[in-house]
């Protein structure tokens, strides 16, 4: 059921912020989750910056922002995708670390991570689940895995907010729907300087 819910969630959050990342230093970026064999409190989260600095993919003027959420809160995760403030809303852990641990006095078998990597003007923004599994804890990744990894780029934040472009507008089903034609809904409208805005269409 877990897992259905997570799918259910990312490709909703697929419809709600999809934008290319092509030709971007977001596209270079790996995330991790690691356990530890017999650890059933905690894994590790982790990136591949370290290695794209020293291979001159990316510069090393790098912000990073982890956040963990409840499986059953992944609105406000979606909700914060690209907001790179400091703290985080409805939050169960954050850090602005490279690297960092979460940890909990049990682990949920399913936890939603968003990782939020802010270089040369871009923010690479990866939602993934991190899965727990009890009876695999004594393996040697402590029973660890990540699943349904989606990564979104955000257009050059020093972009023009004037000069932004509507690309696409969606409705909370995740459904691309004409904003002049439908009415009463909560719609998603997404531009091409990677921010979203959240109307209520009303018509008389």
């Amino acid at each position: 059921m877990k897992k259905l819910l997570l799918t259910i969630i990312l490709v909703f959050g697929i419809a709600q912020i999809f934008l290319a990342q092509l030709e971007t230093p977001c596209e270079y970026l790996q995330i991790t989750a690691t356990g530890t064999a017999g650890n059933t409190n905690s894994f590790q989260v982790g990136s591949n910056v370290d290695s794209l600095v020293t291979a001159g993919l990316i510069s090393s003027d790098i912000q990073h922002r982890w956040r963990a959420y409840y499986y059953w809160n992944a609105q406000d995760l979606v909700n914060q995708i690209f907001d790179t403030s400091s703290t985080c809303n409805n939050c169960i852990w954050s850090s602005t670390l490279s690297q960092d641990t979460y940890s909990s006095s049990v682990l949920d078998t399913l936890t939603l991570m968003l990782n939020m990597t802010i270089v040369d003007g871009w923010t690479c923004s990866t939602m993934f689940g991190v899965i727990y599994d009890p009876s695999s804890n004594n393996n040697a990744n402590g029973g660890i895995s990540m699943s349904m990894t989606e990564q979104f780029t955000s257009v050059e934040e020093l972009k023009s907010p004037f000069n932004k472009k509507l690309l696409a507008v969606y409705n909370m089903l995740g459904k691309k729907v004409d904003p002049n034609i439908v009415n009463n809904e909560i719609l998603i409208f997404i531009y091409d300087d990677g921010s979203i805005k959240k109307m209520i269409t009303k018509f008389p």
